[in-house]
């Protein structure tokens, strides 16, 4: 039975056939979890996280974090499949943000694909005698994109709240209890947790600097690059398209797409980001294009409130089976060790047990996450199974619960999605938490902030996804960063 609900969820995944307007027919979407797509290049992916062995400093060097490595032209062109916010700049809240972002704003070190922290913003760091305060450098001759220099007091200002006082941005005081300014180029930063780690919260995106100005919509950054709204269109699918333009090297122009992502694909794109596997089978058959799978970056987890820390987890192989038969798209069953089982010293608040016996019957997820989605509504079909296999499932998933509490699936966007996970009124949540994360406990007290309820050792892990980058053939200068993302052509 469970494998008859596998297929019966997967017809209605297929599209038909349609030919575009170079005449070349597209394959529909497949019955199932597609092969991956040949790769031409490969990114080095690192299999352990930075440890304390990783060098600092200028005498880093670099590795080789080139997405292709064969030389060719600068991408000029990206598709995007996000809405971009400027109002949410330099601090990224999707792929797309996180794409363009970067390649506005810097932050103080960078780690590169494997894990080595090199450089950014900061040109040296050191730990300070009391063991939780770093003394960080600028670099020399640092500027912003207008021409002016990058000081400390410019640093210290882009991470308070109103740019001037002293009271730091919420997600900057989860990580940093107070900046003193030495002097114009160093300043001590103290650490509200003591950890003696290496410094890897330098290159959280939480603290990209950037300079807010009165009469500009997007805030200054400290890359030699500078953005423009409008100008010609050069697809049908964009609707705005964002110019990047940049010293010495040739503008980029982002794309924002709409619907089927596998249009930008039939227009001068030269790059894309996705895991969709129509999008991907479709690259596959066009030979301007290849395609390049990036580091596995999500981790999808089920929460559950009132969960019980004896409840079983999935086991691997329920996991896979999962990622196999559930997921659209690349998909593993989630691999640990997992990092929120692994934290010593971080310190959370767990929140009083509560009566979870009146919870609304239905497992919430993000609505912009399609593969939450799709976790979501295979819970809802397992729970109107009444197979062994799906049994199985159930008794690891709802332990503590009449199985008809996942009476449907809710997608939600926005406050409302914010707010459901707040309260925790409902039977379940799909979440997408990043699986290689730079700092492991201030990610688990963002999560532990958004889900007050949550306790850590309930966490359900379920499949991890990756993106691929669909290039076109001839381009280079990409470079993946730890986290995933991408630079263009520093």
């Amino acid at each position: 039975m469970f494998a008859v609900i596998v297929c019966l969820q997967a017809m209605t995944w297929a599209c038909s056939s349609r030919s575009t307007a170079a005449g070349v027919s597209r394959p529909p979407a497949p019955d199932g979890p597609p092969a991956p797509p040949t790769t031409v290049a490969v990114t080095p992916e690192p299999t352990v996280p930075p440890s304390s062995a990783t060098i600092i400093g200028p005498e880093a060097g670099t590795s080789n974090c080139a997405l292709i490595d064969a030389p060719g032209e600068p991408v000029a062109t990206v598709a995007l499949n996000e809405r971009v916010d400027s109002s949410n700049a330099p601090h990224p809240t999707n792929e797309s943000e996180r794409l363009v972002f970067r390649q506005l704003y810097e932050t103080l070190a960078r780690a590169d694909c494997t894990g080595r922290l090199v450089p950014g913003l900061a040109e040296s760091w050191r730990l300070d005698g009391d063991g939780h305060t770093w003394i960080v450098r600028l670099r020399d001759g640092a500027r912003f994109s207008d021409g002016t220099a990058v000081t400390a007091p410019d640093v210290r200002s882009s991470w308070t709240r109103d740019r001037n006082g002293d009271e730091l941005q919420p997600d900057v005081s989860r990580l940093v209890h107070s900046i003193v300014v030495l002097d114009d180029r160093a300043r001590a930063i103290r650490l509200r947790s003591q950890r003696l780690d290496i410094p890897l919260w330098l290159a959280h995106s939480d603290l990209a600097v950037a300079k807010y100005v009165a009469d500009s919509e997007w805030p200054i950054g400290t890359r030699p690059a500078r953005i423009a709204l409008g100008g010609d269109v050069v697809s049908p699918i964009a609707t705005s398209v964002i110019t990047l333009f940049r010293d010495n090297l040739p503008p980029i122009r982002f794309l924002p797409a709409r619907g089927d992502q596998r249009d930008p694909l039939d227009t001068p794109v030269d790059l894309l980001l996705t895991r969709e596997p129509a999008a991907l089978d479709y690259a596959a058959t066009l030979p301007q294009f290849q395609s390049v799978p990036l580091p596995w970056q999500r981790t999808h987890v089920l929460v559950a409130p009132g969960r019980s820390r004896s409840s079983q987890s999935l086991s691997e192989n329920a996991r896979q089976v999962l990622a196999d038969d559930a997921v659209r798209g690349e998909a593993r069953g989630a691999q640990g060790p997992f990092w929120w089982t692994m934290l010593t010293d971080c310190e959370v608040a767990l929140a009083p047990p509560r009566n979870q016996s009146a919870v609304t019957p239905r497992i919430v997820y993000d609505a912009s996450d399609a593969a939450s989605r799709d976790l979501a509504e295979r819970f809802v079909g397992l729970a109107r199974a009444s197979s062994p296999a799906a049994a199985t499932f159930l008794d690891a998933l709802l332990p503590d619960r009449p199985r008809r509490t996942y009476q449907r699936a809710t997608g939600l966007d926005g406050e409302p999605l914010a707010l459901a996970r707040r309260l925790g009124r409902d039977a379940g949540y799909i979440m997408s938490i990043d699986n290689r994360p730079l700092d492991a406990c201030r990610e688990l007290q963002v999560l532990m902030e958004a889900t007050r309820w949550l306790d850590p050792d309930t966490i359900v892990p379920l499949v991890d996804t990756r993106l691929h980058a669909v290039v076109r053939r001839g381009r280079s200068g990409i470079t993946t960063e730890w986290d995933g993302g991408l630079l263009i052509a520093e």
